[in-house]
């Protein structure tokens, strides 16, 4: 366990800005009505994979919290208790795939690539689906009302939530696959 220093702290602040530099300035790809491929989350997993869960999960609230103070977050808020699930927790859980640090870390020190590859797509795996399920939890309670006529809110937020995680998360395996060689040596801390 690493004691948060100015650095780490430094680092927090700098990947939760980027993640919402990328959230307000990228387009995501559109592959349809509701599939779309955004990498934004990949700050946030860079941070996880280099420092951990605890700095990962500040970040991701930091970007929840600076998406709904600048506005961002208007058109996707309905009331206090949606909010905060949606952007406060569910941002947050980005966070969890630091939980696979310590086994990346390794796989780094230690030159395998392969592996740590994989181990970084789990990583993205954990923390997107954690997020994901959040936000089909809330889109059962407080979105199921904008389901299609005769389609249950289970059904709606399955199909919205569910495409929207594979979109984001394909595309995050994808940049992070091609960010990979090049930052390797970042991820790892002296």
């Amino acid at each position: 366990m690493q004691k948060t220093n100015v650095a780490s702290i430094a680092e927090i602040a700098l990947f939760a800005g980027l993640a919402m530099v990328l959230d307000i300035f990228t387009q995501p790809l559109s592959l349809g009505p509701w599939l779309s491929l955004s990498f934004k989350m990949v700050p946030i997993f860079i941070l996880a994979f280099r420092r951990g869960t605890r700095p990962a999960v500040l970040a991701g609230l930091i970007w929840g919290i600076l998406q709904v103070v600048t506005g961002q977050a208007a058109g996707g808020w309905l009331n206090l208790w949606q909010g905060f699930l949606e952007y406060f927790i569910a941002f947050s859980l980005i966070g969890l795939a630091g939980v696979i640090q310590p086994l990346f870390e390794q796989t780094l020190r230690k030159h395998q690539s392969l592996r740590s590859w994989t181990t970084m797509i789990l990583g993205i795996l954990v923390g997107s689906l954690s997020r994901y399920i959040v936000h089909f939890i809330a889109g059962i309670i407080f979105w199921g009302s904008y389901a299609p006529k005769g389609q249950s809110a289970l059904i709606y937020s399955a199909i919205v939530n569910g495409s929207s995680w594979l979109g984001e998360t394909l595309a995050c395996i994808i940049a992070l696959g091609l960010l990979f060689p090049f930052i390797k040596r970042f991820l790892l801390i002296s």
